[in-house]
């Protein structure tokens, strides 16, 4: 992991834990930490559209693309669709493993319930990616 990985890990994970805390506990987050996330987020994908050429980064724009449909059609909270954003712009792999972790702990908590309607909170997620 580069030095650069390691700050903007070292920055991310605290924010991600104190709105997962927020989330899991009152089933929302503040703005004061989703928006200042999803900016730096959008700049930062753009910052990677306009100078980076990788597969990553196409898969990155269709990510964020189905993120902004599934919050729109309101398969997702507001918080959710503005953090996994911020995830896909500024640290794509822990965007993806935030949207596996809560697939997953959605599909086992419908199952558990036998309600298909089954609401969570998906932020408290998005800190559980592997480092």
């Amino acid at each position: 992991m580069s030095s650069n990985e390691l700050t903007l890990f070292g920055f991310l994970l605290p924010v991600l834990v104190v709105a997962g805390v927020q989330d899991w506990r009152r089933g929302e987050v503040s703005n004061w930490i989703t928006i200042p996330l999803f900016c730096l987020g959008v700049i930062a994908a753009m910052l990677r559209v306009f100078l980076s050429n990788d597969t990553l980064t196409g898969v990155m724009l269709f990510a964020m693309a189905v993120s902004t449909l599934a919050a729109f059609k309101g398969w997702m909270g507001g918080a959710d669709w503005k953090v996994l954003i911020a995830l896909f712009g500024m640290y794509p792999i822990a965007g993806f493993a935030a949207l596996v972790v809560a697939g997953i702990w959605g599909a086992v908590l419908m199952l558990a319930t036998k309600n298909r309607n089954a609401r969570f909170p998906g932020v408290t997620a998005s800190f559980s990616q592997p480092a």
